[in-house]
């Protein structure tokens, strides 16, 4: 099994966060220039220098180029919201969105400009600062600020900006728009008063708390998401269609929640990923110490197979896996992934130790081998498992045991001289 180096994942993250840039300032700069129904997607991949493909694997839409959050962009108000240390939480929810607006004037004077010559596109203002919501809320509820009270203000902020942006003259410069800003919300605050002074107790019922009802929500669309991606493919599925499906009234939930597909995608990796380092952290307890390659190629096989049997039937992530497997870019997603799994690391380490004679690139080769069964099998195991739970479970065991054999024999296979020589 190929290990990622703890460099891997940093550098493939700035990779995919350059290409989402270029994009995005190749369509803002088309737009401007053009006007937004004059460009094609096609128009903004070229200017990017990047595949038609490439584009959708960053954005939905066209739309989406214009009005997509980009990566990090939610985590980056947060940070401004943490620095605030105001008593005041209308105050300072107010400064942290005017400095948001002060570090990214580049691309809310262009999306000014552009929506000026193209007004049906408004609509899509609503949607463009939804993701920014999740991060006022959590940060109203550590400050006391809870349930509708937190709804009301965040929802009011929100406004504020967006009507602010929208009377804005953007050849006014930052000025004109923090003006009119200032002004709203001045106006605003006073219907934020009776929020600002009530108790800070958490008096309301749970059900009305903001972060359980989110989190069920991001559960159930992560859920969704999966099946569709496996029954469906990755590239087949818009993030409209699981919203949809996940009956969030909402269709645009997934970016709320996540962002682009790319992001949900990796949540759903980092998921399961986490689940199963949890069952490799109890292998390594308990075989850590083995000099026998059966037991290491057990430690790579049970923790899948043991994840998936966890899922129950009807399962999908075995499907979905065979299918990052399968395509380049989404290979690169999940093995980016793997950089937070240490114990996936030293399971190979420890795998490999057992293979002393075995040369490096032919090993490399075996992993890609022992990889690839280990999915597939277990993708095809999921697609026929038996409706009854415990024949379900008896049945990925016997998968578990026959992989670990046939793995552990890959492994072992003399290397003949041809293979060598027409491998290497």
């Amino acid at each position: 099994m190929s290990s990622t180096s703890p460099g891997i994942r940093p550098a493939v993250a700035a990779d995919r966060a350059e290409r989402w840039h270029r994009l995005r300032q190749a369509a803002l700069t088309l737009f401007e220039q053009r006007g937004f129904a004059a460009v094609s997607i096609d128009d903004i991949a070229a200017a990017a220098g990047v595949s038609r493909r490439t584009f959708f694997n960053h954005f939905d839409t066209k739309a989406g180029a214009l009005f997509d959050p980009a990566p990090g962009e939610a985590a980056q108000v947060a940070e401004l919201l943490a620095r605030e240390a105001g008593t005041d939480p209308w105050a300072a929810l107010t400064r942290a969105l005017k400095a948001y607006l002060t570090a990214e004037f580049r691309t809310v004077s262009a999306r000014r400009r552009i929506l000026a010559g193209q007004p049906e596109l408004n609509r899509f203002l609503l949607l463009a600062n939804m993701h920014f919501e999740e991060s006022i809320l959590h940060w109203l509820d550590d400050r006391g600020v809870i349930g509708l009270r937190a709804r009301a203000m965040s929802s009011m902020a929100l406004v504020c900006v967006r009507e602010s942006f929208t009377a804005w003259d953007c050849e006014g410069g930052p000025a004109q728009l923090f003006e009119i800003l200032d002004e709203m919300f001045a106006l605003a605050a006073a219907g934020t008063a009776a929020i600002r002074t009530a108790p800070a107790a958490r008096t309301e019922p749970a059900a009305d708390r903001v972060t359980p009802k989110a989190g069920q929500t991001r559960s159930r669309i992560l859920l969704t998401a999966e099946r569709l991606f496996a029954e469906h493919g990755v590239f087949a599925i818009s993030n409209r269609q699981i919203s949809e499906a996940a009956g969030q009234g909402n269709n645009a939930a997934v970016g709320y929640h996540f962002g682009t597909k790319a992001d949900l995608l990796r949540a759903i990796v980092e998921h399961h990923t986490t689940q199963m380092e949890r069952i490799r952290e109890r292998l390594l307890r308990s075989r850590g110490d083995s000099t026998d390659l059966h037991d290491w190629v057990a430690c790579v096989v049970l923790p899948f197979t043991e994840h998936l049997s966890s899922l129950g039937t009807p399962s999908w992530y075995a499907r979905l896996a065979a299918q990052i497997m399968t395509e380049p870019q989404l290979r690169e997603l999940a093995a980016a992934g793997l950089h937070d799994a240490p114990r996936f690391h030293a399971v190979v380490e420890g795998l490999h130790r057992c293979l002393p004679a075995l040369p490096p690139e032919l090993r490399r080769r075996r992993d890609d081998m022992a990889r690839t069964l280990l999915v597939h099998t277990c993708a095809h195991r999921e697609r026929t498992l038996p409706a009854d739970a415990g024949a379900a479970r008896a049945a990925w065991s016997a998968t578990a045991a026959e992989l670990i054999d046939a793995v552990e024999g890959l492994y072992l296979a003399p290397a003949t001289e041809h293979q060598n020589n027409h491998l290497t």
